[in-house]
């Protein structure tokens, strides 16, 4: 948890490091925290900055279903994923790791108030150039908490 706290300043001020990228040395939970706190600041500098952010997360196979980036911020806008942005409060409850894959399960607390749930699926990338990095391959919204979308073991 210090490298998250070290890594993810929302956990510990107020925005995410600009800088971050996918680095063998985070583990799934570091991911999604950044990829949380990217996103609860995510006009900071910039509008969209931190869509941008999580993005840089996204796994290859994901970028080529979810890009090019612009096509990545209309979905994040989009009535599953707008919860995430500008957040008040974003956790993460729960991490499953079995090999190369990993389920960690999120809760969010959205500018409205209400609390939301996600589970980011993210896998550890075998070749390229994020060799050995743990990025996201999916993430999928929860009707309430616990109660897991079909294909969803978390």
């Amino acid at each position: 948890m210090f490298l998250a706290c070290f890594l993810i300043s929302p956990l510990c001020g107020d925005s995410a490091p600009a800088d971050l990228h996918p680095d063998p040395k985070l583990s799934p939970q570091e991911v999604v925290e950044f990829q949380l706190a990217a996103l609860r600041a995510n006009d900071i500098p910039t509008a969209d900055a931190g869509i941008e952010r999580t993005f840089r997360f996204a796994s290859p196979a994901n970028k080529v279903a979810t890009g090019p980036l612009e096509h990545f911020t209309v979905m994040i806008h989009g009535s599953q994923y707008s919860s995430l942005i500008n957040a008040v409060e974003g956790s993460v409850t729960k991490v499953v790791t079995q090999d190369n894959k990993a389920q960690v399960l999120a809760r969010i607390v959205t500018a409205g108030g209400s609390e939301v749930y996600y589970v980011f699926i993210l896998s550890k990338q075998a070749e390229g150039d994020y060799l050995n990095c743990w990025m996201t391959d999916g993430v999928v919204p929860l009707k309430e908490a616990g109660e897991a979308k079909p294909g969803t073991a978390i």
